[in-house]
């Protein structure tokens, strides 16, 4: 692997570099890539400073455990520039470093290369593509159905010591395993806590649903019971959620609260197939956009606001069209792969 096209490597090279994103996400599990990547300071020296700040924006920014595609490294580089510009520019200091001073610093730049490798190794980012799902198994057993356009943080291995603690954007199931023997005397790590959008959920052992979209945080309870509390804030009450009980929040705000006939229709979505129940156009515009990339465009008046009574459940996309073109008279035109625009047919 050793060449020549490292020596003139940029920062940006380093973070378009598969191999290298797949080795310091933990995803590269051969041993010779493992070896050329750990030693590659040593090798190439001068490349040190722009190996480690890819490596810590990797750690830092990324958002699936392969960064793949022009338009995420894309993405991920303007993130990168944004807070390098944001950052205040330090003044330039020369030391002249005496013999042992060297030797020390070295010893540094060593221990600090392995804790932020350490660190790296440590954290598992799961992520979803459009159209796609993923069943996740926690350190504990627990499960986690993951939705399209979605992702999941937490650490490879948890402490005994500590509560078992997750990060969700997007929409997953949690099955959580039930691990606490005595009601009353809860140890810390018995608990489970679901971070989501400045919201945390604390959890023993339960089904539930939470989707984080477009500002607003939604949680549906099926069994169990858990308690939802401000992230970093004690001024506000918390809820605590029984089987059934359905929320809504945007920002700090609780905007809805409401009981549920059927709780266990919020899993329907981990099924393979495509289901809704009198869903206005509008949820199944919102769903085609977050759940399968499509960019979408009405024509007409209250057009969203049309609703389709009963249950949909259909295996794909092309099929929620048809239904949408027959029950609603509303046509479909495909002006792109996914631009799709609808209109009221005459």
């Amino acid at each position: 692997m050793y060449s020549d096209k490292y020596i003139t490597y940029t920062l940006q090279d380093f973070l378009d570099d598969d191999v290298f994103v797949k080795w310091a996400t933990g995803a590269a599990t051969d041993a010779d890539t493992d070896t050329f990547w750990s030693s590659f300071t040593i090798v190439y020296p001068q490349q040190a400073d722009n190996f480690r700040q890819a490596l810590q924006f990797i750690q830092t920014y990324r958002t699936q455990e392969v960064i793949t595609g022009a338009d995420r490294k894309a993405q991920l580089w303007q993130q990168i520039t944004q807070t390098i510009q944001e950052q205040p520019a330090a003044p330039a200091k020369v030391k002249w470093l005496r013999p042992w001073m060297k030797v020390a610093a070295a010893m540094l730049v060593i221990i600090a290369t392995g804790t932020l490798l350490l660190n790296t190794y440590r954290k598992q980012v799961v992520d979803t593509e459009y159209g796609e799902k993923r069943t996740i198994t926690l350190p504990d057993n627990s499960v986690v159905i993951l939705n399209a356009n979605s992702s999941l943080h937490y650490a490879r291995q948890w402490d005994t010591s500590a509560p078992r603690e997750v990060w969700i954007e997007g929409e997953a199931f949690f099955d959580v395993a039930h691990i606490n023997k005595d009601a009353g005397h809860i140890r810390p790590h018995e608990r489970f806590l679901v971070h989501s959008k400045g919201l945390t959920i604390e959890v023993l052992g339960t089904s539930f649903n939470v989707k984080s979209r477009h500002g607003k945080t939604n949680i549906g309870l099926v069994t169990g019971k858990i308690k939802v509390d401000y992230a970093g804030t004690t001024n506000r009450p918390a809820i605590v959620m029984l089987p059934g009980d359905y929320v809504e929040y945007g920002g700090q705000s609780l905007l809805r609260n409401q009981k549920l006939e059927r709780p266990e229709k919020l899993k329907d979505w981990t099924r393979k197939e495509i289901i809704f129940t009198d869903a206005a156009l509008e949820d199944i515009i919102e769903t085609l956009q977050d759940n399968y990339g499509y960019t979408i465009e009405t024509k007409g008046d209250n057009i969203r606001r049309m609703k389709i009574e009963g249950e949909i459940n259909v295996a794909n996309v092309d099929e929620l069209l048809a239904v949408i073109s027959t029950t609603l008279n509303v046509k479909v035109n495909k002006s792109s792969e996914k631009h799709l625009v609808f209109y009221l047919g005459r």
